[in-house]
């Protein structure tokens, strides 16, 4: 179910946004919705894999948030050129791994 919010932008970036939607001839609700979409899940991602860098989430917590695989947070981490922050109790805690 969709449901209306509101949000306030400054003016220079409307209008620039406004001129992309109909140069793009895009429907303007859709493509809202769908780039705070990206952008939530991109900035979700960024601030889970800081608390996880900070050793605040193991490897399974944080796969568990992101609500992806083991595998898949490694080739997140080797995209983003991040270290794996790996204790003995990730390791003994992971079934996947």
């Amino acid at each position: 179910m969709l449901r209306p919010t509101t949000v306030r932008v400054p003016d220079d970036f409307l209008k620039e946004l406004s001129k992309f939607i109909k140069e793009m001839n895009l429907d303007k609700s859709a493509y809202l919705r769908e780039i705070m979409k990206r952008g939530f899940a991109e900035d979700k991602q960024e601030r889970v894999i800081q608390i996880y860098q900070s050793g605040k989430l193991s490897l399974l917590e944080t796969c568990k948030k992101l609500n992806i695989t083991t595998w898949d947070f490694f080739d997140l981490l080797k995209k983003r050129g991040m270290n794996l922050n790996v204790s003995l109790e990730d390791w003994l805690d992971s079934e996947e791994l």
